[in-house]
């Protein structure tokens, strides 16, 4: 649920083709306000989509569904939404080429994603005023699965209400079936909730890690002096 498993050739165009074009508009947006930054910046964001990409390459069957872990909340709040958006496109394109969704999907793909490590960081930077690190990623990391996991169903719907045939693909089919008859509510939410809990746990201990060993590398408040990393001359 947290992006699209779909072959080529289920979604109708004007949908992919809405989303490939809003994803290229996105990322040509996230290139220029990156252009610049430092190598350092550069190999952290290498560094993250390796991480998220072995994360995501490993689906997690829940009933109907497959779920994939993502870290996109995590991304999120340490790369911005620019570089975020940037990692995601990425991931979502080598996850294509090995066969988790045709290539028509990228592009949603990356908005799902994307769009949901967007909100990470600046809900982060909120929170940080008033909470630790550990319980502000965890928040935010909640939030951001929420987002991707609604903008997924809302795919689902807008495709379906466009091209009824697509209902015929098994993900479709499954996806709508657990969606009628207040499945939702009933079987799903309850497993939503238990996979969004599970990936706020891992933002929790990523960011409990980083704010003993690397704590530079979390977003500060405005206002806040910046924390130097541990071993590191002020």
């Amino acid at each position: 649920m947290s992006h699209l498993h779909l072959p080529d050739g289920v979604l109708p165009p004007a949908v992919w083709i809405a989303g490939a074009l809003l994803a290229a508009f996105a990322l040509a947006l996230s290139l220029v306000a990156t252009r610049g930054e430092s190598a350092q910046r550069l190999a952290l964001r290498g560094a993250l989509g390796g991480i998220m990409l072995a994360v995501m390459a490993i689906p997690v069957p829940i009933t109907a569904f497959d779920y994939c872990m993502t870290l996109a909340g995590p991304v999120g709040v340490l790369l911005g939404a620019a570089g975020a958006f940037q990692v995601a496109f990425v991931v979502t394109l080598i996850l294509a080429l090995m066969g988790q969704g045709g290539f028509t999907v990228v592009g949603l793909n990356t908005l799902v994603l994307g769009a949901g490590a967007a909100l990470a960081r600046p809900l982060y930077v909120a929170l940080v005023r008033r909470l630790a690190p550990a319980p502000s990623m965890a928040l935010a990391t909640a939030v951001s699965q929420l987002a991707s996991s609604a903008l997924w169903l809302a795919v689902l719907a807008v495709s379906v209400r466009l091209a009824p045939g697509a209902s015929h693909d098994h993900e479709f089919a499954h996806a709508i079936a657990w969606l009628r008859g207040g499945t939702i509510a009933v079987v799903l939410l309850p497993l939503l909730a238990l996979a969004i809990g599970i990936e706020s746990l891992l933002g929790y201990g990523l960011a409990a890690f980083l704010a003993r060993v690397r704590p530079d590398l979390l977003p500060q408040a405005p206002g806040e002096p910046a924390p130097l990393a541990r071993g590191a001359k002020p």
